[in-house]
């Protein structure tokens, strides 16, 4: 008796989309560099030969990675409702709802790869960059043009910030695990995003507040200058971090920056490994020195969310390279050390959530886990789209955008 003939496998028709999908999603947990064509094409359950079919290299792949996420938000943006003037006010606040609906929708189904472009697009060659930063663009202007028509007394530097605070808001979710229903994360996000669009600049600040702890005196810790080789070594280690990314920067490179030989970089580290760890330690307790300097414990919650939030945009403008390093190269660090930052970050996290329950009465605890999150993001996102503007002007617009997040008072409340 004949054996029965198999038909051969069809290949599908959305290889590729799996492809992108599965990539996006190695990309993402591992880091560009840790990540081969070998590890792809066994995530999709193919052979190399079929990957390189649809890829030349890795690189390809990744770049299209990186434009797909930000063309898929611009493709599935809610369509403008055919006859009606946006340049209404109206209308055009009841279209922003629906593009947010429909942008929060999109993230949630990409929030495990939708970071690949903030933490990962370092690695993009320039062309590869700037047409990925064309597409954000795109919808930061889109955004605008709604702000513009519900604030038409905004300047446009206040109306690309307060667009770009928007979408920064939309984004957070990619950064982190809480969870709640879709329609609750939709309105909770939403709601947010619309607060930060529709925020006027803060006015003066109160003038009881007192000098030390004011908007016009921004709180952070103080410069340090390196006082030891190893303190020279962290500094060097965290600039190149910063620059070419954690996999680019070698210890020979780190041994140079710092004035150092090879030799001399291993009489204080381990590894470089090991100081992407004492960089990040450090930088948390730079951040948590900060917010003892701010008076923010002791404080009531609503005066101690006040000053901790300001306190943090601060010190993120003023430590740009060391926040971006300690937020963005965890995933790089062992098991055991990512375990230790990670705690570390959830403990801030806690504080800034446990006194926005506590400053708003009736958020519970998994609405402020995702409007502080939210928060944070808005500081990255602002702070990048300023190119971290260290000036007393930005960082009190950028405060009160991210108190307007937190759906908190811009002005510092009074202390009984």
């Amino acid at each position: 008796m004949a054996a029965p003939v198999v038909p051969p496998a069809r290949r599908p028709r959305n290889r590729k989309a799996l492809i992108l999908a599965a990539a996006s999603r190695e990309f993402a947990d591992r880091g560009y560099h840790a990540v081969g064509m070998e590890d792809i094409a066994l995530a999709v359950g193919i052979s190399g030969p079929a990957l390189y079919r649809h890829f030349p290299s890795k690189y390809a792949l990744f770049a299209q990675c990186a434009s797909s996420l930000a063309a898929e938000l611009l493709d599935a943006w809610a369509p403008a409702p055919v006859g009606v003037d946006l340049a209404d006010a109206d209308a055009a606040r009841r279209h922003l709802d629906d593009v947010l609906a429909t942008l929060v929708r999109t993230t949630l189904r990409n929030r495990r790869t939708g970071r690949i472009y903030q933490w990962e697009g370092r690695y993009l060659e320039p062309e590869d960059r700037a047409e990925v930063r064309a597409l954000y663009d795109e919808m930061v202007g889109r955004v605008a043009g709604l702000v513009r028509a519900m604030r038409p007394e905004a300047g446009e530097s206040d109306i690309d910030l307060a667009a770009t605070g928007a979408l920064a808001v939309v984004a957070s979710l990619t950064a982190h695990h809480t969870s709640a229903p879709v329609r609750r994360t939709t309105a909770v996000i939403s709601d947010a995003a619309v607060r930060v669009a529709l925020r006027p600049p803060p006015g003066d600040a109160r003038a009881d507040e007192p000098a030390a702890q004011g908007a016009s005196e921004p709180i952070v810790s103080p410069p340090r200058e390196p006082e030891t080789r190893r303190d020279q070594v962290l500094d060097a280690a965290v600039r190149l971090f910063h620059s070419e990314g954690f996999a680019e920067t070698t210890v020979e490179a780190i041994a140079v920056e710092a004035g150092l030989t090879p030799s001399g970089f291993y009489r204080h580290f381990t590894s470089k490994a090991d100081v992407l760890l004492a960089a990040c330690l450090l930088a948390s307790d730079h951040l948590d020195a900060t917010v003892a300097a701010a008076g923010v414990r002791g404080s009531p919650p609503s005066l101690a969310l006040w000053r901790l939030t300001r306190a943090y945009v601060s010190h993120s403008f003023a430590h740009k390279e060391q926040m971006s390093v300690y937020s963005s190269d965890v995933a790089s660090l062992p098991a055991a050390g990512q375990a230790r930052l990670r705690a570390l970050q959830r403990e801030h996290v806690v504080l800034w959530s446990d006194l926005l329950v506590a400053a708003r009465p009736g958020v519970e605890a998994v609405e402020a886990r995702f409007l502080v999150h939210a928060a944070i993001g808005t500081v990255t996102d602002l702070g990048r789209r300023v190119r971290w503007k260290n000036d007393v002007a930005t960082q009190e617009r950028v405060h009160d955008l991210v108190l307007g997040v937190l759906g908190v008072e811009g002005e510092p409340p009074r202390q009984n």
